[in-house]
């Protein structure tokens, strides 16, 4: 008979089921603009429903009511590396598509569904479980290895991806915050340490338990995983899809170089000083949807060139540049009383700046304290003390 030895752990294990399933067909079947990518994820939030419910299927002694119930593969743990770095590659570069070779990132898989087949054979062959087969004991402390192996490796490629396209933001757009990633780094890297605690797990359990521990023993690390990727699949679903202006482009052609080449320092300095001209008549800064493109066209410069007249001719990169002007507009306001009426935040959306987030953040990393401690420095200066007194 089916056990019902229910318990905090197994309940939590159920749930997660139900809701993993859900969010993984909302990745996967609703329409987004990054559908491509959803869909990678949505199959990572699956396979972690199919290896619940084969816990719960050992956990609840299922074989009991279904004898084959084993032969169903449940477990493609080789597969969730890929996805979830094919999936960093595809929202950090729309324009990045599944490739005949992207397909060798899933040749591992193949193993791990042949090492399925050979313990259902052993199994079916005498007539008992998985789990207590002597393939199983001697396969799967090897396959549960290659998989954190895997996992952990692809994890840190596109921890390197997400990183790369962060830099490539802060070249590239101005008010960059909105389109970063940082919530999805943070819960790769625990996803990342969740599996490699399965290496004291699995040595414990081979070394000094003779592979013996039952589901029971794992039933923390299988939550944890189960929370922390059901947590990355509903912050992907939920959270607004940014369009980027322009598409990410990995490599340039050999033409652009040779223009940027050809470019020496001295024209480097002439276009540097002739670029601070002209942000200074025009405004650009204004635009909170600034980009090095859109600046580029505006000047009538391939973006390429003007990226190099800023990296090389001022020392700095693309948001820098742009918001230096934003909190000198700011800081010039600040000091006019006729803008006392607006507001910190209204003086940041008029100069350029989109969030109070972004503002806050690079006002401190430009003048080293916050908008509001500077405003109210403002007020201490001996020229404000002088007013006052008049008034």
């Amino acid at each position: 008979m089916c056990e019902s030895n229910l318990n905090l752990f197994n309940l939590i294990i159920i749930a997660s089921v139900f809701i993993g399933t859900t969010f993984g067909m909302l990745l996967i079947f609703t329409k987004r603009i990054n559908r491509k990518a959803n869909i990678l994820l949505g199959l990572v939030t699956f396979i972690i429903v199919l290896w619940n419910i084969w816990v719960l299927s050992l956990d609840f002694q299922i074989t009991n009511y279904f004898p084959l119930f084993y032969i169903i593969p449940l477990n493609f743990s080789l597969a969730l590396g890929p996805l979830l770095y094919l999936y960093v590659k595809r929202i950090t570069n729309f324009n990045h598509l599944l490739s005949k070779k992207g397909f060798l990132h899933f040749l591992p898989l193949l193993l791990e569904l042949v090492v399925h087949l050979i313990i259902s054979y052993d199994a079916f062959s005498n007539n008992i479980i998985g789990i207590e087969t002597n393939t199983y004991l001697k396969l799967m402390p090897i396959l549960q290895l290659f998989a954190i192996i895997s996992i952990v490796t692809y994890s840190f490629f596109a921890l390197k991806s997400i990183k790369k396209y962060h830099s490539w933001l802060h070249k590239n757009y101005s008010n960059n915050d909105a389109y970063k990633l940082k919530w999805l780094y943070r819960l790769i890297i625990i996803f990342a340490l969740l599996w490699f605690l399965w290496v004291p797990y699995t040595i414990i359990d081979y070394v000094v338990f003779n592979f013996q521990l039952g589901i029971n023993d794992y039933y923390p690390m299988y939550v944890l995983l189960s929370v922390i990727t059901i947590w990355i699949s509903v912050e992907a679903f939920l959270r607004p899809e940014v369009i980027l202006l322009e598409a990410k482009k990995e490599k340039n052609d050999s033409e652009e170089n040779s223009t940027i080449k050809e470019k020496t320092s001295e024209e480097i300095m002439k276009k540097a000083s002739w670029l601070k001209e002209q942000m200074l008549i025009n405004l650009f800064y204004l635009n909170s949807e600034l980009t090095l493109k859109s600046l580029a066209e505006s000047l009538n410069m391939h973006p390429n060139i003007l990226s190099k007249v800023i990296n090389e001719g001022l020392g700095k990169n693309f948001s820098d540049f742009v918001n230096e002007y934003r909190v000198n507009a700011i800081i010039e306001k600040m000091q006019n009383k006729r803008y006392d009426h607006i507001t910190l935040l209204g003086l940041s959306f008029e100069c350029g700046f989109n969030s109070k987030t972004t503002f806050n953040r690079v006002f401190k990393n430009i003048k080293g304290i916050t908008p509001l401690q500077y405003k109210k420095s403002l007020k201490n200066t001996p020229e404000a003390q002088k007013m006052s007194t008049i008034l």
